[in-house]
């Protein structure tokens, strides 16, 4: 077991691929349709779907919006969309922001303070993978490192609905591991993450002792139909590329290339399966194409919303965080990714309104992050940007082995680390659990803090860092995430469904609201002590 604080501070789609679209649906709602009619819709919504679009930065929604087409564009033009909605937490990262969505609090109190930290055992430090269990094993890979919800300290939405009503059912599916156990927090249910290398779902043993038929058919039946491209194309239509910036860039991380199309012939041997996953896993679109098609083969199967009973949904769209990374949120990639996200995400929202009417559900979009603009494209507009050199990285572990010899305290590692050039300021754990911050920042470090999970070698001394604006930490990144600053914290909120009223609003929200506001539209119970609170979304009986 994980020691634990004891008080933490408070497409178009391609013709192959219809076949595999085709699904079964309940006899209810098969009747509805033969009949060329809708469901009646219900009372209240009966499933619950909460998506996170890994690193969607709350402006490029806006900034792409005229080539959408499909569910981004249902989303949008239907949806209650908060236009200041942030994560309010320093370490803005995947594994912090899908947990933070999922159970109403900020990371410092349901313990998942980063994808990764520093943790103490037998009196060494030791990296901990944020949903590592060694307990656990990973059913089918016996070899691999279990996975599971342990190191969370919080229950969360999908827990809230099984203790309302056992008969629930909670589905949670990404293509990371990280993003699928976030969003479902506690619960036990169907939870699944793609294999890099196997290509297909997977679990661990803290949810099934074996795989349900309905994810196995999946994963030998219908995964290999919309799973097996080696050539991502441009979708985009020529119109909307000055939307994105060039198909070029000698900052993009194309590895050889940064322009479309890619090829996997070109980056790896197409004849081992394998190297093949791992292509399509680490550098296209099309891991979050087969989510979506895993996520309506559960509302047909499992019958999601359908059986009287309140049920959930999570999906961690992965892509969009994969291509940024490596090409930039205003990339021509980016722009054809979310593309394709707008159209996969269209066909699940067409099936939700056939099985169960537009009334049947809920909707809530979000991110786990933002992301910061490639530095270089910044200092072309004139903006004070740029990246950590392999010098500043030495010049840090000097200053850091300078600072911790001998009786080094809290504030002498401090002091040091503020006089680095790349450095805003450097914050102790005394400071940030004062009660008194020293800055806004301060409490974004308090809302991630823990004294016993932390971050990089500063961390190990009790001290928190926070550096310059728009500068990259080291890396091979083209641009990355994980700072307090705005465009790390900016996500876009939208709700849409049963009720809802449409529009924008400049409400100032957080990530935090997601979950309590879910749980009020569907009658759930939460706990009493959240740090979100209920929105207004729906409009008035």
């Amino acid at each position: 077991m994980r020691s634990k604080d004891a008080s933490p501070l408070a497409t178009v789609l391609s013709l192959s691929f219809l076949p595999f679209v085709i699904k079964r649906t309940s006899a209810v709602a098969g009747l509805f349709l033969a009949m060329g009619c809708q469901p009646a819709p219900s009372p209240d919504p009966t499933l619950v779907l909460l998506v996170a679009v890994d690193q969607l930065r709350g402006d490029m929604l806006q900034a792409f919006d005229p080539v959408f087409t499909g569910g981004l564009r249902r989303i949008l033009d239907e949806g209650l969309r908060f236009a200041n909605g942030t994560h309010d937490h320093a370490a803005t990262a995947t594994a912090p922001g899908h947990h933070t969505l999922s159970t109403g609090v900020h990371p410092t109190r349901h313990g998942v303070v980063g994808n990764e930290w520093l943790e103490q055992f037998d009196g060494q430090w030791r990296s901990v993978y944020s949903v590592e269990d060694l307990d656990r094993t990973i059913l089918g890979y016996p070899e691999a490192e279990g996975r599971g919800p342990a190191n969370g300290y919080r229950s969360g939405l999908p827990d809230w609905m099984l203790a309302n009503d056992p008969l629930s059912r909670v589905v949670s599916l990404s293509r990371k591991d990280r993003a699928a156990i976030g969003l479902a927090a506690q619960a036990r249910g169907e939870v699944y993450w793609l294999s890099e290398a196997g290509g297909e779902f997977v679990t661990s043993d803290y949810y099934h002792s074996e795989y349900p038929e309905w994810i196995q058919d999946f994963n030998t039946q219908t995964l290999p139909g919309i799973y097996a491209d080696s050539l991502w194309e441009s979708m985009t239509p020529p119109s909307a590329f000055s939307l994105a910036r060039p198909d070029s860039s000698d900052f993009e991380r194309g590895g050889g290339t940064s322009t479309l199309p890619y090829r996997a012939a070109d980056r790896v041997d197409v004849a081992d399966p394998m190297d093949l996953n791992r292509w399509r896993y680490q550098r296209t679109p099309f891991p979050d194409r087969a989510v979506i098609a895993a996520a309506i083969e559960a509302i047909h199967v499992l019958e999601l919303g359908q059986r009287g009973s309140v049920d959930y949904l999570g999906l961690g769209l992965s892509q969009t965080d994969v291509i940024g990374h490596r090409f930039g949120p205003r990339s021509r990639e980016q722009l054809d990714n979310l593309v394709r996200l707008d159209l996969e995400l269209g066909r699940l929202l067409d099936t939700l309104d056939q099985v169960l009417g537009p009334e049947g559900w809920i909707l809530a979009l979000s991110a786990d992050h933002g992301i910061l603009e490639i530095p270089e494209h910044l200092a072309e507009q004139g903006v004070d940007a740029s990246r950590l050199t392999s010098d500043d990285r030495t010049h840090f572990r000097q200053v850091m082995a300078e600072a911790t010899e001998g009786d080094a305290t809290p504030e002498t590692v401090k002091s040091s680390i503020e006089a680095l050039p790349f450095v805003a300021a450097a914050y102790t754990f005394n400071e940030i659990e004062s009660g008194t911050p020293a800055d806004s920042f301060a409490t974004l470090f308090a809302n991630s803090h823990s004294r016993t999970r932390v971050a990089g070698q500063q961390g190990t001394y009790g001290v928190y860092m926070r550096r310059q604006p728009n500068i990259l930490s080291w890396g091979g990144n083209a641009t990355t995430h994980g700072s307090p600053y705005y465009y790390d914290r900016h996500v876009p909120i939208i709700f849409m469904g049963a009720g809802v009223s449409a529009g924008l609003s400049s409400e100032r929200v957080a990530t935090i609201d997601v979950a309590p506001t879910l749980a009020r539209i569907t009658n759930i119970p939460t706990p009493d002590d959240l740090d979100g609170r209920v929105l207004d979304v729906r409009i008035p009986d």
